[in-house]
């Protein structure tokens, strides 16, 4: 009996070896397998409201009952709302960049956020890639595409950022919106 318990332990735990093996290289291998077809994961927190847009790369959200300052990571919108002291000079590609954000993030509409390395800038304002309620569309990407937006690395947030180049190369090429007056570049 005691030989026949033994023999029934040992082969437990080789069978519970076994399967811990197996899991173990097939979460390796899906997990390889992940890497080359898919994107990585990404965390998106959200949904929030949006309270209003400010200009063409910052919007104010209800941020957990809190009116919240957030400010597009990775890129830079012509201005159009910047108050004559601090030097900035307000564009009409910054009003109709603006207007472009307006139309897509309507008050009361829902955003998600996805923070990147540096959660907020010298204004202390949030730092955060913008999706919309879809939870897919990445507004940074729409305002680089139809050329509204320029790539700006000035915050440690580099997640997207060759992405980013080759949607604003794309706009420069086909001369969309800020891109085209070449003074721009």
């Amino acid at each position: 009996m005691k030989k026949l318990l033994s023999l029934l332990l040992v082969t437990c735990v080789l069978f519970s070896f076994s399967a811990c093996n197996l899991n173990y290289l097939d979460a390796e291998t899906t997990s390889t397998t992940k890497e080359q077809t898919t994107e990585p994961e990404i965390e998106l927190c959200g949904p929030y409201d949006v309270v209003r847009v400010v200009d063409g790369d910052t919007i104010i959200i209800d941020l957990d009952g809190q009116k919240t300052r957030v400010r597009f990571a990775n890129i830079d919108t012509p201005e159009s709302v910047a108050p004559e002291d601090t030097g900035k000079v307000n564009t009409e590609e910054g009003v109709e960049a603006s207007d472009y954000t307006k139309n897509l993030l309507p008050s009361g509409s829902k955003v998600y956020l996805e923070y990147d390395e540096k959660r907020t800038d010298k204004y202390d304002r949030v730092l955060a890639y913008i999706y919309l309620e879809d939870g897919e569309t990445m507004i940074q990407r729409l305002l680089l595409k139809d050329g509204m937006a320029k790539v700006y690395n000035d915050h440690n947030n580099t997640r997207y950022t060759d992405e980013f180049y080759r949607l604003q190369d794309g706009a420069k090429a086909s001369g969309l919106g800020i891109w085209k007056d070449s003074s721009n570049g």
